[in-house]
């Protein structure tokens, strides 16, 4: 039987093989496991270097497409925990991704009245340049009225 502390080089990785998997980084990996969203890695008997079994690569795994789909720490662990409860947390996980989708939707919506405002704003000093007032003018007032929306 296979002491829980130790696990052998064959079924686990190393941090840099799980980093270079995952795309996490180092010190990511490090502060996951600080904070208990994934479980104490064994070490290595002999060097004391993390291995990672295979059950936690696959957390790992989901966690870094998690992060990279912008949900929170607080969210990733909510979701590990109503994994951990399988079907019976369908309609909760639904919930989750629901409303960070909703929460990405406004954020999309805020950055394009952030672009059309940066794109008045080049067409205002692109018409001062040609020295056509009246279309800056025109320019300016639609500049306040997205710059109202950005408040």
């Amino acid at each position: 039987m296979r002491n829980a502390s130790t696990i052998s080089k064959s079924d686990s990785f190393t941090i840099q093989e799980l980093s270079q998997q995952s795309g996490l980084p180092e010190p990511t990996l490090r502060y996951y496991e600080k904070i208990g969203l994934i479980q104490p890695v064994p070490r290595d008997p002999s060097s004391g270097h993390r291995r990672y079994p295979a059950t936690t690569v696959s957390v790992v795994n989901a966690l870094a497409c998690l992060r990279a789909s912008g949900l929170s720490i607080e969210d990733m662990r909510t979701y590990l925990h109503l994994l951990e409860q399988g079907t019976q947390s369908a309609a909760q996980q639904k919930e989750l991704f629901q409303t960070h989708a909703r929460e990405l939707e406004r954020e999309i919506e805020q950055l394009q009245i952030r672009k059309q405002y940066l794109e008045e704003k080049v067409a205002y000093w692109d018409a001062l340049e040609r020295g056509d007032t009246e279309a800056a003018q025109h320019i300016t007032e639609e500049i306040h009225r997205i710059a109202a929306k950005l408040l």
